[in-house]
């Protein structure tokens, strides 16, 4: 904890669309991740952190409050079948819930944005709020500019979409993980049922959008490593560094059955992000490091809503809200169940996670699974064990209470969100 009238900085990154299993550091073969890896060592790290929903608005809502989506109800869709669409944007955040900036006391606020998604249930929340087309470099020299500016305590927030559909990976990393056909593998193929994902086309395609995906992520990372190490020194030592992402991003790992299964107003199967709860849709990077933050990993199942209470209690500021959900990991936390909902497309899902075991619930699909988790805290067997099925189910979050405003869009954001495949 820092020491009382010493309050650190704060300075928040997430990057959209952020697979857990991208880090290097974590196994993966390609090395698309250098300066993450780098902080692991001197950082907080936790090896199965869940986001609390499968897309941005509700995702980052939870991170910025430390309260599932049922409970702060921002980032939510109205109707039975959900569909984000112009006509039916996500509730806005209630006014009487604070962000993590508002328990800041003394500090400048600001947040640059490359997908505006994530502040659509904050508008007017973010102290300045800086919203930029997906560049990330572009997006680091603004908020390094303005962090350099700041003569006492701040709260940066940096959200980073270059991993984000459409991909366009920095020039000189087009080709860093292999050639691709990047314009071809730019958008997403091969997502509707009468797709042949058995031909040699997908997986030429598949191929392609994996390396541009992956080299996303290393230009991410350079962004990164630009917007840290352009701190001096003595500002570095003096900030608390949080690296995230809002949610994962399906590869067609569960095309099969969501084709079988799940219903989508688009008509969209086994890619993307915001229709289902798997864990390739909820597994993100949580780093932590800084003053005030011991390092470790930490193993044990945790949530996005333990960000603000462990960034607060490593600030050692004076107020703290009593009712949150998360729970800081400066104590290492015992198993716990943490829970997932809030999807953008389909029906309404929900998501436990205890232990080994994760039950995914999607009644209007007649759809409720058991799994077992792996090493690699994927789903690697189905369970059928009625008992388990009863006690998991007790920990399901139950539906949401009061919701917010709806939230709006001018033509600018509107724009934004089609660009990025959210919208039609």
């Amino acid at each position: 904890m820092a020491r009382p009238g010493e309050f650190p900085n704060v300075l928040l990154v997430t990057v959209d669309c952020l697979r857990r299993d991208r880090l290097s550091a974590y196994g993966y073969p390609r090395q698309t991740t250098p300066f993450l890896d780098s902080l692991l060592e001197g950082a907080l790290h936790c090896t199965s952190s869940h986001s609390a929903a499968p897309w941005t608005a509700p995702s980052v809502a939870s991170l910025l409050t430390g309260l599932y989506p049922h409970s702060h109800g921002a980032g939510l869709l109205g109707g039975e079948l959900k569909n984000l669409t112009r006509q039916n944007l996500p509730t806005s955040l209630s006014a009487d819930i604070p962000i993590l900036p508002d328990m800041l006391p003394g500090y400048s606020s600001a947040a640059f944005i490359g997908v505006w998604s994530a502040v659509l249930p904050l508008r007017g929340r973010l102290g300045e709020e800086h919203l930029m087309e997906k560049d990330a470099p572009k997006l680091v020299r603004a908020a390094s500019k303005w962090m350099r500016a700041q003569e006492g305590p701040f709260f940066c927030w940096v959200h980073l979409g270059d991993a984000h559909d459409p991909l366009d990976p920095p020039r000189h990393l087009r080709d860093v993980f292999g050639p691709v056909d990047h314009k071809a593998a730019r958008g997403w193929a091969f997502t509707g049922r009468d797709d042949d994902v058995s031909s040699e086309a997908f997986e030429n395609y598949r191929a392609d959008r994996v390396r541009l995906y992956d080299a996303c992520v290393r230009g991410a990372d350079e962004a990164l490593a630009a917007l840290w190490q352009g701190l001096e020194p003595a500002t570095r030592d003096r900030t608390i560094l949080t690296v995230t992402s809002d949610h994962g991003e399906e590869m067609w790992e569960h095309r099969d059955a969501e084709l079988a299964v799940f219903a989508d107003p688009r008509g969209l199967a086994g890619v993307g992000h915001g229709h289902n709860l798997f864990q390739v849709h909820l597994l993100v990077p949580l780093i932590v490091t800084g003053p005030g933050i011991t390092a470790a990993a930490v193993d044990a199942n945790t949530s996005s809503v333990d960000v603000m209470p462990t960034i607060l209690e490593a600030a050692g500021t004076p107020a703290t809200p009593t009712a949150l959900d998360g729970h800081s990991l400066l104590s290492i936390p015992d198993d716990r169940p943490v829970v997932a909902e809030g999807i953008a497309y389909g029906y309404a899902k929900k998501t436990v996670v205890l232990g080994d075991h994760k039950l995914l619930s999607s009644p209007l699909d007649g759809y409720e699974q058991v799994f077992k988790l792996g090493k690699d805290r994927t789903e690697v067997g189905e369970i059928d064990d009625v008992a388990l099925l009863r006690s998991l189910k007790t920990h399901l979050p139950p539906d949401p209470g009061p919701l917010g405003e709806a939230s709006e869009a001018d033509d600018e954001i509107a724009d934004h969100l089609r660009g990025l495949g959210y919208i039609e």
